[in-house]
């Protein structure tokens, strides 16, 4: 059974700005650059069938092409517990959209929504013996960090195979966004 998820890529320019953070002064499991993107939603494990009408789901969506810009460096869930280490991403009223039509799509397939409110961010590093001390000093140094915008013209339905040294990702379907505001 395929464990799905929806995502926007990024450009191999940003994904080697974000690996160049990569330090061995942060002990953490860093997330392989190939690996950098958007998620939209986390879907799990379905069948077949569930795989096929979620990509038929997907497809009917309606949405417009968008930029989107870094805006720093976080942490989940926090600070004082810092567990997973994020470039924040800004939250465009186009990508909220898009994000907001999956879900819509997903619930159609009585596929639940994530408890969890959508926080635009690309997962950089797994910070499991990490102290929070080490964590804030490393924001600290790349607390103006930006990465420069990017138009995201389509977004992807990913395969994801768990494996010991990491997860496979492979994408299964991508779904062209218009390009109407991206011409003005």
């Amino acid at each position: 059974m395929p464990r799905l998820f929806i995502a926007v890529d990024l450009p191999e320019t940003h994904k080697a700005q974000l690996a160049g953070l990569r330090t061995e002064a942060l002990p953490c499991r860093w997330t392989r650059p190939a690996q950098y993107h958007l998620t939209l939603r986390f879907i799990g494990e379905v069948d077949d069938e569930q795989a096929s009408m979620i990509e038929q789901a997907l497809r009917a969506i309606e949405a417009e092409a968008f930029s989107l810009q870094g805006r720093g460096l976080g942490v989940f869930p926090s600070k004082r517990k810092p567990r997973v280490l994020f470039a924040a991403l800004d939250p465009a009223p186009a990508l909220m959209d898009l994000q907001a039509q999956t879900k819509q799509a997903l619930r159609a397939l009585s596929l639940e929504a994530e408890p969890k409110p959508f926080h635009p961010h690309i997962t950089l590093a797994r910070l499991r013996h990490a102290k929070a001390q080490t964590v804030r000093a490393f924001l600290d140094t790349y607390q103006s960090f930006t990465l420069s915008p990017f138009d995201v013209t389509r977004y992807y339905l990913y395969a994801s195979t768990l494996r010991p040294e990491g997860a496979l990702h492979e994408r299964r379907a991508h779904f062209v966004l218009h390009n109407e505001q991206l011409r003005q």
